[in-house]
């Protein structure tokens, strides 16, 4: 175990620096490419037959700018070679809730005082990305209410007062810094805020927020709608408008959850904000490509699956997120299919590092909605050997990973929700 971590550790060491630089420059106004805070891990075995040129997407071109091909897409597969067959292991060494030590895994990401009281840093002593700790922070509602209900005030304290958009917060928890995207941090604030109400039943809170939460919708999701149909993931006038597949997926959703809330609190707004996701959950669909039979990762792409991120992991977010549009039979001849492709491009998507961070969502998805619980438990037993070794979190076990490992556990285990770190 410590040798396998120890392995990985090197690399990322050694290349993240390169890929802190690439990411300075990467996205340009030019280009209106979307800065993501996950650096990409390419894998030249799922790289070698692509086709897309760096100036369209520089972010996956595993090149510098002066267009020499960098080191980081050869050396993982020499670093790892030795443990991937050991690793195939893992369907009988899967952990239990016990090998997890979730609850002060949490607590050491938690911001206990200061301006941001209550929110939680994406990693120890990292910054706070809001969107990782929205995703994170969904599977601990039931366990940990308070926890969840302090973090929704921090955010909504951090928001701005006018437009409505969020900052990220540098790890000295006083620079601000530019969000991934306006889109997804908002559907994912309404879904968690949603999951809060259910969850607690805490309408005094819901009914204190309510016009802060509706704002968030209205500014971040309703007024940015584009011709298609999707979302921009940046309020106008940013040049990024771009659609991206998850993000629209994650948008969906928390419209969609946010929607049932306020038609449980009989609200008279459900049905208008309804209706804005059933709209959006029909554009999406329109990002499938037929011809190719795959997802498109955005509405600016020409497709492809030769990267794991975002490509392959795009797959499977509209199905993760419950997608649908008004074809039944359609969305599920679409939504299966991502998983075909995952499975069919990258089989030992469970067994090996795929970035440098352990992308538990895909366990999550498999065991969620494949009912696929022995390889999301295989892949939680190897990112726990790589990202977490001996329980100590090496910078790369994010947030959102660890509520995602949470639901994992409570799934394999059909605990009920009230005595795990589920999802509610």
């Amino acid at each position: 175990m410590v040798v396998e971590a120890a392995f990985l550790q090197v690399y990322l060491k050694s290349h993240f620096n390169s890929i802190e630089k690439e990411k300075r420059t990467l996205y340009t106004d030019e280009s209106k490419q979307r800065l993501h805070l996950r650096p990409v891990l390419n894998n030249p075995a799922h790289n070698s037959k692509s086709t897309m040129s760096s100036e369209r997407r520089p972010e996956f071109s595993g090149r510098t700018e002066g267009g020499a091909v960098t080191r980081r897409s050869l050396l993982l597969p020499l670093l790892l070679s030795p443990f991937v067959a050991r690793s195939r292991k893992a369907l009988a060494n899967t952990p239990s809730s016990d090998d997890l030590p979730w609850k002060r895994l949490f607590t050491e990401l938690a911001v206990g005082g200061g301006a941001y009281a209550g929110a939680y840093r994406v990693t120890p002593n990292g910054a706070i990305n809001w969107y990782f700790a929205n995703v994170g922070l969904q599977f601990i509602v039931n366990t940990l209410p308070d926890a969840v209900r302090n973090y929704l005030d921090a955010y909504i304290r951090a928001k701005d007062p006018v437009h409505h958009d969020i900052s990220d917060i540098g790890p000295d928890l006083v620079s601000r810094v530019a969000p991934d995207s306006h889109d997804a941090y908002a559907g994912t604030f309404l879904g968690l805020a949603a999951r809060y109400l259910r969850s607690s039943g805490d309408s005094a809170w819901w009914q204190a927020n309510l016009s802060q939460l509706k704002a968030v919708a209205y500014y971040n999701l309703l007024t940015q709608i584009k011709p298609n149909g999707l979302v921009r993931a940046f309020q106008a006038p940013h040049p990024n408008g771009i659609g991206y597949l998850m993000d629209q997926c994650e948008a969906y959703q928390g419209l969609r959850d946010f929607g049932e809330a306020l038609n449980l609190t009989n609200d008279p707004d459900a049905g208008y904000f309804s209706g804005f996701a059933v709209n959006l959950g029909i554009a999406v669909h329109r990002l499938f490509d037929p011809s190719r039979a795959l997802w498109l990762w955005s509405d600016a792409s020409p497709g492809g699956c030769d990267n794991w991120y975002p490509e392959m992991v795009a797959q499977i977010y509209p199905h993760l997120c419950d997608v649908h549009s008004s074809d039944a039979p359609g969305d599920y001849y679409r939504m299966q299919r991502g998983y075909e492709i995952l499975r069919q491009t990258v089989p030992d998507w469970w067994n090996r590092p795929q970035d440098l961070y352990p992308w538990l969502a895909v366990g999550y998805y498999a065991a969620l909605r494949q009912n696929n619980t022995n390889e999301a438990m295989a892949m939680l037993a190897m990112a726990q050997r790589f990202y977490l070794p001996g329980g100590v979190n090496t910078g790369h076990f994010a947030v959102c990973d660890l509520g995602y490992a949470c639901g994992i556990l409570a799934i394999d285990s059909q605990r009920p929700a009230s005595s795990s770190c589920f999802i509610g």
